[in-house]
């Protein structure tokens, strides 16, 4: 990584000429003290070239590296300049730029003309040159060119990653739990056609109090039998967030095509939307062409990961010894991901509910209770659902970023940065070999310090902090023990068993032409009975 061009200082009147006299002696006690400071490789340093002056300018025709990049240079030649030699000659600077600025990398890279900054992109011989557009002190100031940097080399990363997000790599997986599936039918299809559950709009749907029941039983169990155990309090997140905090968690600029965003009406004065309210009255339609005039610009997301308020909450928190660990849960709301095509009955939806866990400690504090969280969840898997299950230790190539993944093939070390997946096998979908039959039911991170850096989560005494999140998704569990048990209790593990003997189980909405089909209608007859019983 090379960088060159002009760094040029502009003073409040001509240059004088003794101070002409002594820039020989000025750019060499820079380039040998100023801008290799804190460099121990001299080719990653910065370097004046040559220089001239024209009137109140003096242009640095300057070279740098990967450590000492060219902005970073020009603001070392700057305050040189303004601690030593501006009071001596009595100048005043009035500005800094950077001009004709060339970043030259090895290989080839692909970045769009529309970013700041950047006038042109050419590859040539296996190295990419980018000529970047004049940058003003202001600018210089601000981490842009840092930030480009940081993009090109992930998207170097995500390359050699070999395009995919994180990579899967089999950690556990529970004994087969029987020979032959005791259901073999889509618990989605049923629960529709039984009518439990009714589509309310794309991705969404109404659950009626069977399916709600079934839901809060299952969320009741994990509760009561993880998270409760270890010290978890629970709190109530808000569900939606400015754009500020997506930025921060990255997730504005990693997942944004899953992002569901919010925007606030133009103004509060019900008189503006007049002409808009009498089109709806005559034509009884709402068109969102139109409804988009008179809302401003997004500016927040609804809830996505659901644990961004968490550090929303601790950001630039001092904390000390004595208040950590911080053990939080929150299920008070629903989150929201758009899944375009990839939308299946209540297990791939757009609108969905979970139970997040969120804590926040010292790197061991982290990993311990990681750990503990493992350990319930295999008894709650095993014990309390009796499903077949396996985990999947699986690395987001940003991990890669910070060196966390040195080579491919290493000995795993679960305690560290990384995400290991939950993931039951759904005999609907077919034979338990082919992992398409498997679906993802939730999953448990260690984040390092990958949001307590960004949101300046601090330690009283210096000391690194880490957060850790998990998340379980309520109607995919509950698919997942519907599809292996099927809807007879009577072929369920002993405390769901006792859960529907001890909760006394809703009645289902029947109407005239609810369920839609007498196949339905026979259908939740026979697992009434089955409930009853």
């Amino acid at each position: 990584m090379k960088f060159r061009g002009y760094v040029v200082l502009e003073f409040n009147k001509v240059i004088p000429n003794e101070l002409q006299n002594k820039l020989n002696e000025i750019v060499e006690y820079l380039n040998n003290n100023v801008l290799v400071k804190g460099v121990k490789i001299r080719e990653e340093a910065g370097k004046i070239i040559e220089f001239k002056v024209q009137d109140n300018k003096i242009v640095f025709y300057t070279e740098a590296g990967r450590q000492v990049r060219i902005h970073n240079a020009a603001l070392r030649i700057k305050n040189y300049f303004l601690s030593n030699v501006s009071p001596k000659y009595r100048l005043g600077i009035r500005g800094l730029r950077i001009e004709n600025g060339i970043i030259e990398l090895d290989g080839q890279y692909t970045v769009s003309l529309k970013l700041p900054f950047i006038k042109s992109i050419e590859v040539k011989e296996g190295r990419t040159i980018i000529l970047l557009e004049d940058i003003s002190e202001s600018e210089i100031k601000k981490p842009y060119i840092d930030r480009l940097l940081k993009l090109l080399h992930e998207k170097e990363l995500r390359t050699k990653w070999g395009g995919k997000a994180e990579h899967w790599e089999l950690l556990r997986q529970s004994k087969i739990k029987f020979k032959e599936p005791k259901f073999t039918e889509d618990p989605n299809k049923i629960l529709e056609e039984i009518g439990w559950i009714k589509r309310f709009s794309v991705g969404q749907w109404f659950y009626t109090p069977p399916f709600t029941y079934l839901l809060n039983m299952l969320k009741y169990f994990f509760i009561e039998e993880v998270v409760k155990p270890l010290g978890f309090q629970e709190a109530m997140f808000p569900k939606m967030y400015p754009l500020e905090v997506g930025l921060r968690t990255g997730h504005l600029k990693g997942t944004i095509n899953s992002m569901i965003f919010a925007s606030f009406p133009r103004s509060y004065d019900i008189s503006i939307y007049e002409e808009l309210i009498d089109y709806m009255y005559v034509t009884d339609t709402a068109p969102p062409e139109e409804l988009q005039k008179y809302v401003k610009p997004p500016t927040h997301f609804l809830c996505f990961a659901q644990c961004e308020p968490f550090y929303q909450f601790f950001s630039k928190e001092v904390l000390d010894d004595k208040n950590l660990p911080i053990k939080m849960y929150d299920h008070s709301g629903p989150s929201f991901r758009w899944e375009a095509g990839g939308l299946h009955g209540v297990e791939r939806v757009i609108e969905f509910h979970r139970v997040e866990v969120v804590w926040l400690g010292k790197p061991e504090q982290v990993v311990e209770i990681r750990n503990q969280l493992l350990e319930r969840y295999e008894y709650f898997m095993d014990k309390v659902l009796d499903l077949e299950w396996r985990w999947a230790w699986v690395t987001p190539w940003y991990y890669e970023q910070a060196g966390i993944v040195e080579e491919e093939k290493r000995e795993l070390d679960i305690n560290q940065p990384g995400t290991i997946d939950f993931e039951a096998w759904l005999p609907y979908r077919g034979p338990r070999e082919d992992k398409k039959n498997w679906l993802e039911i939730g999953n448990i991170s260690i984040h390092g310090t990958k949001f307590t850096e960004p949101f300046k989560i601090k330690h009283n005494k210096g000391e690194t902090l880490w957060t850790g999140c998990s998340g379980f998704g309520t109607e995919r569990w509950t698919i997942a023990f519907l599809a292996q048990h099927g809807f007879n209790p009577e072929n369920w593990p002993e405390k769901p068993r006792k859960y529907i003997e001890e909760n006394t189980f809703p009645t289902p909405v029947r109407g005239v032409t609810y369920p839609k089909t007498e196949k339905g209608r026979k259908l939740l007859e026979e697992i009434i009975r089955y409930f009853k019983k």
